[in-house]
Parts: C-alpha cells; structure tokens; sequence
C-alpha cells in the first residue's frame, strides 16, 4: 500500500513535511496546501512553502487550485519555473470561501469549465499531472457528467475523497459511489476519507484490494508515526512510538521557535499543531497543553504529558 500525505492549510507546511519525511518516512508524495492566484499574482506564502530550498530531499507535488484554464497554465508555469514534475490540481476543497467562486468543488458542477482546464493540461506534456476531486458540489452524482472528461485526459491518478463538498468533513463517506467511480474511471485511483488508524487502513485494503493507495491528511497529523507503522515496523514499541514522537514534537516546536517573532506568535503557532495533533494523548495534560497561556507553561506542559504517555505505555492502543 502506498501512502500520500494530504495537504492542510496552515499545518502541512514545508517546514512539517521535511521534518516528517526525515523523522517518520513512509510516505511516497506529499502534497503542498494549494497555490492560488489572489488578486492577479501568486500569494507570497505560497511561494514561500514551494520554494526549492525549503523542498530539498522530500518527495513533494505542489497542488494548484485554479478557477480557469489561464490560472492553471499561469500555475502550471510556476511550478515548472520551481523544478517541479508533477502538479495537482485541487477540485474537491469543500471550504465555502473557495467553493463559492468556482475552485475547488465548486468547479465541480461545472462541466464547461472543468473541460478547459483539462485541456489546458495538454499543453504542458513535459508535466505529470493529477486530480484531487469530490463526488460533487452538492450532488453526489456530479462526478458522472465529469468522468469521460478526465479518462480522456492523460493523468498520472485521481485521488476521490467520496463526500459532497457541501458535506465538508461531515456525515458518512459514500462508499457505494465510490465503487461506482471505480467501475466508470480509467485512472490509477487513491482513496482519501476517513481513514485515521492502521486498522482503517486494513480494513479498507481488504474491501478494495484493487486500490494500491491511500490518501491521509488528519489522520496522519494526529498520529505522525503512522506512515511508519504502515511500512511494515508493526514491531515497533510503544514505548518507542511515544519517544520517537516527544523527538518530532520538540524538533517541531524548536523550528518554530526559530521562526517567530515573539512569544505570542510561538504560542499561537504551537497551540495550532494540537488541533489534530495526538487526540489519543492523556486528556488532563493534553488539556495543559491546549490551555498554557506562555511558553514556559506549554514547555512544561508538554514535557508532563509525554512523560505521563510513557509510564502508562503498556496500556495505551497508539494503532
């Protein structure tokens, strides 16, 4: 099984990705947070995160969130201008501020649309690209008047997250769907949704053994060790697990650290990281952490949930 990290706003950083790439592995692409076009020219953050120099030794694909075929061939340029291969291309972001103005899933209605910026791809055989999708906008079935479309477009793979985007995260995935877009799709497919620990994953790759990948984006933020476990180290402790993540943490929070400007922004930025990060962890001091109001308090804080995680490792299910 094959396993791409999805990319999140604000936590999927370059930063992030190389630490995880360097301290976990596992994972065969990460994919950037989109690049968009704001106002006519490209967000200064954006370029930031897919500068070479922040990119160096991990395998990432930029992901472009365009509206119409001139923003993906100005997108498109860019990342060729940055030596990258490969690009995805975002129609499944379910934020409404995104899908409102026709990106994302909101392109997904729209079959006019989504055909120029496919053939906008032909114009660029010196780059691979890729699909992120919803089932649709607000119908489920919306990807069937889209499908001939993409077959006919020369794509490295698909990867289906089966929810509208007006469902955003919630509600249950459609997996009778997403059979049916198996069924009717002549891409390589990689399954996003819902798939938060190893069992997830088994239990998925039982049901679908055709589908060679997976997609995870939360479910990896909250258990960074995943991508280990799923390459085969299923004989790795717990109590290793735990050190090794105390490790990823630290070297997390002293990148950001160096970074910020001030104690405020630090804090803001590391209380950020535990949105999604280690749910599983004891609750009374994982509520310390969430609830320190200096750094000092955090550093104390997380020192005193690590340590309370590892003398209770033995009875703790990480998987």
């Amino acid at each position: 099984m094959q396993l791409h990290f999805a990319p999140l706003q604000g936590y999927t950083t370059a930063l992030y990705r190389q630490l995880h790439h360097s301290m976990w592995g596992g994972v065969a692409w990460y994919y950037t947070p989109f690049v968009r076009i704001e106002k006519g020219d490209f967000r200064r953050r954006d370029l930031s995160d897919i500068a070479p120099d922040k990119n160096t030794g991990t395998p990432v694909v930029p992901q472009m969130l365009p509206r119409d075929a001139k923003e993906l061939q100005q997108l498109t340029e860019l990342f060729l201008s940055n030596g990258y291969k490969r690009a995805d291309i975002n129609m499944g972001c379910p934020f409404p501020p995104v899908a409102l103005h026709g990106r994302g899933s909101g392109l997904l209605p729209h079959k006019e649309m989504v055909a120029e910026l496919m053939q906008a791809t032909e114009k660029y055989p010196e780059m691979e690209f890729s699909v992120k999708m919803r089932l649709g906008w607000q119908d489920n079935n919306e990807w069937s008047e889209l499908i001939d479309i993409l077959n006919a477009t020369p794509l490295t793979h698909i990867t289906l997250h089966p929810r509208t985007g007006r469902q955003q995260y919630k509600g249950l995935v459609d997996m009778k769907a997403f059979e049916e877009f198996c069924q009717r799709c002549n891409h390589k497919i990689i399954y996003n949704g819902e798939l938060n620990t190893v069992a997830d994953i088994e239990r998925f790759t039982t049901q679908y053994p055709a589908i060679k990948s997976v997609m995870m984006g939360r479910g990896l933020l909250a258990r960074p060790y995943l991508s280990t476990l799923l390459t085969g180290e299923h004989s790795v402790s717990n109590s290793d697990i735990i050190e090794r993540t105390h490790t990823f943490h630290n070297a997390l929070y002293n990148a950001l650290q160096a970074t910020s400007q001030g104690e405020s922004q630090l804090l803001q930025r590391a209380h950020a990281l535990w949105e999604y990060f280690l749910p599983q962890a004891p609750r009374k001091e994982r509520k310390a952490v969430v609830k320190s109001t200096s750094t000092r308090q955090y550093e104390s804080a997380t020192e005193k949930l690590f340590a309370s995680w590892q003398a209770d490792c033995d009875n703790i299910e990480l998987m």
